[in-house]
């Protein structure tokens, strides 16, 4: 009984000294202490987990739950996994840590009691190698949040699991190589527009500071962490989350933190090391594209500014020029914005890329309609439609590029022209995109709302353009 009490307590432990007060209408922290009382007082399993299903289901408004709930479901995991059922117990742990995630700043002490919640119910369910990863990092940040002893605790525990595993080989990795074999996960669940557990793995692979670790893994393994998370938030349309999980990259990387008005002054352990040129190349850049998005030019050129001295590949130094071109084109400048285009398709023509000078001659072509009169039917408008074609028929162009190219190139027209005249083929082809785009995400509900958000445009002008063909305006009178 003593040491079940203990572990629940290491629960509130972890979360309570933050005196955070609930934006509810009911207060976790409150109602979780009310639980522990009772619990305590009557050691019942089945009254106090009714207690806990109740409050859940109680708190709930508009049909979700506060972040701070997070607590709530460390204290009913531990509590479920000490009656015998560590698969109800993990359950419950990965749904506080999905709700966790989703906020805004997911508190990072919450964050590590649902690890610690999560890992001893693996371990009871005999999956000893996710549990010893579930704890190896947390168990870093415990000796540093609380005492050696708290580290030294979870440690033990996780030695206990890899013998356990047996001949089944349990692997107890260092804190840096798990953080590392994370991330990597993290990415690949982006690339396959799995953004939730993108979400998941790249806040697990976060290395607590301050501690023994060196600091520039620390920094590296967390900038690598807040860019998957950036990356992520920015494919589900949340572009505030996004904008200050690549700003908190970029001050990682960077001897101070970066003011977003100049170019950045990046740690001598990046600049120095060719190898690691890709991780600010890529942060800075998407800070640029976003920012671009935002309206908020001179951030967008500075970080461009210093994404360009890590351009190492072909590849990233057409994107330079692309979003360099891109920037021109939005501040009307459509001289510059003509020739940046122009040296990108001849750039990517020279190394053999076809994919890219295709999408550099529809940005030409962006470039002419914007810098014309914009009359309906006109030549610049069907190049325009004509080149975002061309880009999606390519080989190597990926169904969310080719659906943004299609759907852009025609809101363009549109607005540009205020006629829909010849852009139904374009619309059909980009709706079916649309529609494949939305089967790919169809699990993951943050994506998919995004998808039909950013769509939402295309999908009014599809509509106006198909009822504008099946009901034509009447011929003039002779």
């Amino acid at each position: 009984m003593r040491v079940r009490l203990r572990a629940l307590s290491l629960a509130c432990l972890l979360v309570l000294p933050a005196g955070a007060a609930a934006a509810h209408h009911i207060d976790p922290f409150e109602a979780v202490q009310e639980i522990f009382e009772t619990f305590r007082k009557n050691n019942d399993y089945p009254e106090t987990r009714a207690m806990f299903s109740r409050l859940l289901r109680d708190a709930a408004h508009d049909g979700k739950l506060d972040a701070d709930f997070g607590i709530v479901y460390a204290m009913y995991s531990d509590l479920t996994r000490y009656d015998g059922n560590p698969a109800f117990a993990l359950q419950l742990a990965d749904e506080g840590l999905a709700l966790l995630l989703n906020a805004p700043q997911p508190d990072e002490d919450m964050k590590n009691s649902l690890l610690v919640s999560r890992a001893y119910a693996l371990a009871e369910l005999g999956r000893y190698q996710e549990a010893i990863d579930s704890v190896t990092i947390t168990a870093v940040w415990m000796g540093e949040r609380f005492s050696p002893k708290h580290r030294a605790d979870l440690e033990a525990a996780a030695k206990t699991w890899a013998e356990a595993a047996g001949a089944d080989g349990a692997q107890l990795p260092s804190a840096v190589q798990l953080s590392i074999d994370l991330l990597e996960k993290a990415e690949e669940a982006y690339r396959q527009n799995d953004t939730q557990t993108a979400i998941m793995l790249a806040s697990r692979g976060m290395l607590p500071e301050g501690t023994n670790l060196k600091r520039i893994d620390v920094a590296y393994q967390n900038a690598r962490a807040h860019r998957a998370l950036g990356m992520a938030y920015a494919f589900e349309g949340r572009r505030e989350l996004a904008m200050s999980a690549l700003r908190r990259a970029a001050d990682l990387l960077s001897v101070e933190p970066w003011d977003g008005r100049s170019k950045a002054r990046l740690i001598p352990a990046i600049t120095e090391d060719r190898d690691t040129w890709n991780l600010p190349w890529s942060i800075f850049s998407e800070i640029a594209g976003q920012a671009a998005l935002a309206g908020q030019l001179q951030l967008s050129i500075a970080a461009l500014d210093t994404a360009e001295d890590f351009a190492v590949s072909q590849e990233n130094r057409f994107s330079v020029l692309s979003q360099r071109a891109a920037l021109a084109l939005g501040q009307d400048d459509f001289d510059a914005a003509q020739k940046t285009f122009a040296d990108a398709e001849a750039q990517a023509r020279a190394s053999g890329d076809a994919l890219n000078a295709a999408l550099a001659r529809y940005g030409g072509a962006v470039v002419t309609l914007q810098a014309g009169g914009g009359e309906p039917d006109g030549a610049d408008g069907n190049a325009v439609l004509e080149a975002a074609a061309a880009y999606a028929d390519m080989p190597g162009a990926t169904p969310q590029n080719a659906e943004n190219v299609l759907t852009t190139a025609i809101r363009m027209v549109v607005d540009k022209t205020g006629s829909t005249a010849g852009t139904m083929p374009y619309a059909r082809r980009a709706l079916e995109l649309f529609r494949q785009r939305q089967q790919a995400v169809a699990d993951y509900d943050a994506a998919q709302e995004s998808s039909r958000r950013t769509g939402r445009r295309f999908l009014e002008m599809f509509i106006s353009g198909a009822y504008e063909e099946m009901h034509p305006p009447p011929a003039p009178a002779p």
